[in-house]
């Protein structure tokens, strides 16, 4: 990694920063500014462990529109039953594979938890995981491709119990 002299600049303000406002963790921020000062450039990778590659914007989208899927399936379901409950578990949303979909898992977590969004998938259960036993991204797709046929939003949320 390659980082220019206004580049460890700013960085080592951040952690001299860091140091005074996070005292518990001023140690590691220490040493990470005396990296930068001295220049030892085999370090400057050190500084971004903990930091994730980018989810492209399509992967993003992708989880969302499943998401909004199950959301349709949900509120079918609420309609069809007259109830908040969903009774058919093939009918709830699983979630992605943390081992093999961990982008998509942690997204769908982010978006749900920490954004508070699609809440009606948690079935009102406080600790519901997202997180399937087996990959489940191949299935969605396939779905979402017979979903998107149902036509407009108003449509796909008024599914008939054969459309679930």
């Amino acid at each position: 990694m390659e980082l220019t002299k206004k580049d460890r600049l700013v960085l080592i303000n951040q952690y001299a920063i860091l140091e005074k406002v996070d005292p518990s963790n001023a140690k590691g921020y220490v040493n990470k500014r005396t990296a930068l000062e001295a220049g030892y450039a085999l370090h400057y990778s050190w500084l971004f462990d903990g930091i994730e590659d980018d989810m492209s914007i399509e992967d993003c989208e992708e989880v969302l529109s499943i998401l909004e899927m199950y959301r349709a399936i949900a509120f079918s379901c609420f309609k069809i039953n007259n109830t908040r409950n969903i009774d058919n578990p093939k009918w709830r949303f699983p979630g992605f594979d943390g081992n093999n979909e961990t982008e998509q898992y942690a997204y769908c977590s982010y978006f749900i938890f920490d954004l508070g969004r699609y809440q009606e998938l948690t079935y009102g259960k406080e600790s519901y995981d997202f997180n399937s036993p087996y990959p489940m991204l191949e299935k969605y797709r396939k779905m979402l491709f017979v979903w998107n046929e149902y036509g407009d939003a108003m449509a796909k949320v008024n599914l008939s119990q054969e459309q679930i």
